[in-house]
């Protein structure tokens, strides 16, 4: 069969997938029906009370409110047209992501058909996450499209309108979610200049900024910190040594499907230049991590968030029994992915300030939830260094991450509808 017939193919059967979802209520992250219920609170309390009067003990999310504020603005409060103007957000994402895609496959002069960087920009809907997001309203789809935005008319042109646009749309990006703070920094970066520091460019840069971002001082200061006082209540900001190994597994589990595909003479180089790290951190992982994964935390003992590695390593891992067994090899897996985020770090400063700004932050969190990175890391692993990557066979890469993120929709919805419940 011609490729781009049977990549036509399977572009409708994701978008029927979608569909289908959409109208069955699809619950495939396994939190949409709870989280939907925190989402509804939020909404019914701006449009009962005045902005000013609102009383932010009952606001029940960990975010800042840009989401429903803008709900608010269109004056949406049947259930009907919020499932709708989601949908609308989701495709719209798809939409400016594989804008981002042409434009970069221009600027770097890559050799790929239109059709099958829309059949990649689509996978973002087989995503369990996403799609969860989209059919139970909830917030994280709207900060994937501000987030997006920006990136857009960043690379879009030099133009002052795109460039206002860009800084604009990446504050809205932190104003939807706090951890988005990267994408301001990565804005930010692609702007300054280093060569002139006193350059009206950088000043100007920073104003903009400073005015963007001063709303949310007012909110910082109505919470008395950087989260609501809901989320503060069992959400409170404290380093927890945990959550390293599991960010580090969640991170590789989504890296696997580019680590196939990648330049494995780029892989041993890195190896070759990082083997002194490489070993090292071996043994510090295991120092640090060992004792601190234990079967009281919430993780073990709730059996809430961790990840999909996690799981599979503690609570469906009828090889390994013994637990100081399950420990190691969960260090070991957490280990190769250190080394997969070191390697596409160094691959790219943004996908540097990415990871480095989601470890800080989200070490800090009470609970680690696979949600947080998907399918961020596939976006941005194709924005910032697959779309710049000449040796890449874009079709293999669609099949391969198809297939992938396939099975990993079929696993949750078996998970959660089967074993769960």
């Amino acid at each position: 069969m011609n490729t781009k017939y049977s990549l036509i193919f399977f572009n409708c059967l994701i978008y029927l997938s979608f569909l289908v979802g959409f109208f069955l209520k699809e619950n495939s992250a396994g939190g949409g029906e709870i989280d939907f219920a925190h989402i509804y609170n939020n909404i019914i309390l701006f449009k009962n009370y005045e902005f000013s009067e609102i009383d932010w003990v009952k606001y029940e999310s960990s975010s800042l409110p840009i989401y429903y504020l803008i709900i608010n603005y269109l004056g949406i409060f049947n259930l009907k047209y919020l499932e709708l103007f989601n949908l609308i957000i989701s495709f719209s994402v798809i939409f400016i992501f594989y804008n981002i895609l042409v434009l970069l496959k221009k600027k770097n002069k890559l050799n790929v058909e239109n059709y099958i960087l829309f059949s990649i920009s689509s996978l973002v809907l087989l995503s369990p996450y996403f799609r969860t997001s989209t059919f139970w309203i909830l917030e994280e789809n709207i900060g994937y499209l501000f987030m997006l935005l920006s990136i857009y008319f960043a690379l879009k042109s030099q133009s002052k309108i795109n460039f206002i646009s860009s800084i604009f749309f990446a504050c809205l990006a932190f104003y939807s979610r706090q951890s988005y703070a990267f994408v301001i920094l990565i804005v930010f970066f692609y702007y300054y200049n280093f060569s002139n520091i006193f350059a009206f460019r950088n000043f100007v840069l920073i104003i903009l900024f400073s005015v963007f971002l001063i709303p949310s001082l007012y909110f910082f200061y109505q919470w008395n910190g950087l989260i609501p006082p809901y989320a503060a209540l069992d959400r409170t900001i404290k380093f927890q040594l945990v959550n390293l190994p599991i960010i580090f597994s969640i991170c590789l589990f989504y890296l696997i499907p580019f680590i196939i595909l990648e330049d494995k003479i780029r892989i041993l180089n890195f190896i070759k230049v990082k083997k002194i790290i490489i070993v090292i951190s071996l043994f510090c992982l295991f120092f640090l991590f060992y004792e601190n994964i234990k079967t009281s935390d919430v993780y073990y003992d709730i059996k809430l968030g961790g990840g999909i590695i996690y799981k599979l390593t503690f609570h469906l891992n009828t090889i390994i029994q013994d637990f100081n067994h399950q420990k190691i090899l969960f260090i070991l897996i957490s280990w190769l992915g250190f080394l997969s985020i070191l390697y596409y770090a160094s691959r790219s400063l943004n996908l540097t300030i990415f990871f480095l700004i989601f470890l800080i932050i989200f070490s800090s969190a009470n609970i680690i939830f696979q949600e947080y990175f998907d399918p961020m890391i596939f976006i941005l692993i194709l924005i910032f260094y697959k779309m710049t990557d000449t040796k890449c066979n874009f079709t293999h890469l669609f099949l391969i991450l198809c297939g992938y993120k396939s099975t990993l929709l079929i696993s949750n919805i078996i998970y959660y509808y089967k074993i769960v419940n």
